[in-house]
């Protein structure tokens, strides 16, 4: 794809691309809910991918694009799963109290997750990848990352 084609895309598009290219699926975190059971209940799969992560009140602007699964040099991953990555650690936290503690001080509606399995049997597409896609399409339509992406 050419730069001028990837800069038209809007993040909409993106994620509609990735639906129709990845195994996917969705889940709601409410307040007072662990995302350790909830990702349990919602069958996240162990595979490798990408997450995104929107307010339950906001399905177009995304809080959080993720990754989950890291290659190695010869070609393995690091052990990381998205059910591990989506309930491991935030901000020298457990995901259980960081999210816990956001849905309280700024989403009361709760959080809307977005998953894909971008590396398994079906499809090769290294994680790494895959988000930078997703980001760079939120770059351009907005001149900047989601609101809880550090850097990238």
């Amino acid at each position: 794809m050419s730069n001028d084609a990837q800069k038209d895309i809007s993040f909409q598009i993106a994620i509609d691309r990735a639906r129709t290219r990845f195994a996917h699926g969705r889940f709601e975190l409410l307040c007072g809910q662990s995302i350790n059971d909830v990702v349990e209940e919602a069958n996240v799969p162990e595979a490798h991918g990408i997450y995104v992560i929107f307010s339950c009140d906001d399905l177009e602007r995304p809080l959080y694009i993720g990754k989950a699964g890291t290659v190695k040099t010869d070609g393995s991953f690091k052990a990381q799963t998205l059910a591990v990555r989506l309930t491991n650690q935030q901000c020298g936290k457990s995901r259980r109290k960081f999210f816990g503690e956001l849905m309280k001080e700024k989403y009361p509606a709760g959080l809307t997750f977005l998953w894909f399995v971008t590396h398994d049997k079906d499809s090769r597409i290294i994680p790494a990848l895959a988000e930078t896609e997703l980001l760079q399409a939120h770059y351009e339509q907005y001149k900047c990352l989601p609101e809880l992406n550090r850097c990238s």
